[in-house]
């Protein structure tokens, strides 16, 4: 009686569970030899981070960058002007804010509305956002935030005690 080992080599019949004789089949890759490694070849255009890809440099480096140590954010000089930081969040509020305040044309009637009372709420959010933030600000974002929480009150308190049109 055959092994299986043994049948492979010869490529006879093997003998199943219930005695029945049956033949081996073998495909191609049986007959590669084991040791042989697969070789995957990455042609992507772009590499992880994004920056194309030289794809005729033999040996290029194909593993990932280390991530960048973990650190402070950048500050307002470091970042894009068009950026989505802290500073620029807080600038968006308080153009809001000056918005609400200096009212917009009604297209139907004409007339000027002034919203102080949603003027008040966005002061009001960016005073909660200096408190929630407090300890974790850079000296320039505690700066930014004061002053602007100062500079919106100031104009509010005008627009508030001028007569209205």
């Amino acid at each position: 009686m055959l092994t299986s080992s043994a049948a492979q080599a010869s490529g006879s019949t093997l003998k199943g569970r219930n005695g029945r004789s049956r033949k081996k089949m073998t495909m191609p890759e049986d007959s590669k030899p084991p040791s042989e490694e697969i070789k995957v070849t990455d042609r992507r255009s772009f590499d992880s981070s994004g920056e194309r890809r030289l794809p005729d440099l033999p040996g290029a480096d194909l593993r990932r960058p280390k991530a960048p140590p973990a650190g402070p954010e950048p500050g307002p000089s470091t970042q894009d002007a068009g950026a989505v930081g802290f500073d620029n969040f807080v600038r968006y509020l308080a153009q809001v804010a000056l918005h609400q305040m200096a009212g917009e044309r009604n297209p139907a009637t004409g007339a000027v509305e002034v919203a102080l009372e949603e003027a008040r709420q966005t002061i009001e959010i960016l005073e909660m956002l200096k408190e929630k933030t407090k300890g974790n600000l850079t000296a320039d974002e505690k700066r930014t935030v004061e002053e602007l929480i100062y500079h919106l009150k100031l104009e509010f308190s005008r627009r508030a005690a001028a007569p209205r049109r």
